[in-house]
C-alpha cells in the first residue's frame, strides 16, 4: 500500500479509471487495491468520496465490458488452443447460462474471478445485455461495499471489526456453498455403463 498511495497522490483520480479498467479487462493491475488505497486517501481528506465512487464505477463497468468482447470476438478459439476440449467448453456455457448472472454479480468481490469474469462470460457466449446489466450491478456493489466501507472502517474501526466478526461465518459458508456449485458443475462426472 505504501508503494500504491504516492501514485494516487501524484496522478489522483486518472490511474485510478486506467488502473480498474484495466483489471477488469483481465489485464494484471492491482485495480482493486488501488481503490481501496483511494477509500482510504478519502477518509483523510486527501481524495474525494465521490469522487473515488465516479472513477471507480464507470471504469470496472468499462473494463468488464472490453473484456466481455475480447472473450465474445477470440475467447472461445483462444481457450481451444490452450487446451480446452469443446466438450468443456459446452460446459461452461450451460454454467454461464444458469448461473452466470450469480457469477458477474457477485465474482468481483473475489480475485482471479474480478479479472476474468467479463473474458469468460464473453467466450461463454452469455447474452451481452444479460451480461451488462449483472455487470452494471455487481460492480456497484462492489464499489460501494469496498470503497464506503473502507472509508467508514477508517472513519470508525471498533465498529466495523465486530460488525465483521458477525458476518465472517455466512460470508465462509456463502462462498462455500458458491464453489460447491461451480465445482459440481464444471468438473467431470462418471457415467453409468
Amino acid at each position: 500500500m505504501a508503494t500504491i498511495t504516492p501514485w494516487l497522490q501524484a496522478y489522483g483520480y486518472p490511474v485510478l479509471v486506467v488502473a480498474v479498467a484495466l483489471e477488469g479487462a483481465a489485464i494484471p493491475l492491482p485495480g482493486g487495491i488501488l481503490m481501496a488505497a483511494a477509500a482510504i486517501l478519502a477518509a483523510h481528506g486527501v481524495l474525494s468520496l465521490a469522487g473515488v465512487l465516479f472513477a471507480c464505477w464507470p471504469a470496472a463497468v468499462a473494463g468488464d465490458n472490453l473484456g466481455y468482447w475480447m472473450g465474445r470476438s477470440g475467447g472461445r478459439r483462444l481457450l481451444l488452443r490452450g487446451g480446452v476440449r469443446r466438450q468443456r467448453l459446452g460446459r461452461l456455457q450451460r454454467f454461464f447460462k444458469r448461473f452466470g448472472v450469480w457469477l458477474i454479480l457477485f465474482g468481483r468481490f473475489f480475485d482471479g474471478t474480478r479479472q476474468l469474469d467479463g473474458l469468460v462470460a464473453g467466450s461463454a457466449r452469455m447474452p451481452w445485455r444479460r451480461f451488462f446489466i449483472a455487470d452494471l450491478i455487481g460492480t456497484a456493489l462492489w464499489v460501494l461495499i469496498w470503497v464506503v466501507g473502507l472509508y467508514a472502517f477508517d472513519q470508525h474501526p471498533g465498529a466495523i471489526h465486530r460488525l465483521i466478526l458477525q458476518l465472517n461465518p455466512w460470508i465462509a459458508t456463502l462462498f462455500v456453498v458458491a464453489l460447491s456449485l461451480v465445482l459440481w458443475t464444471l468438473l467431470p462426472r462418471s457415467t453409468p455403463d
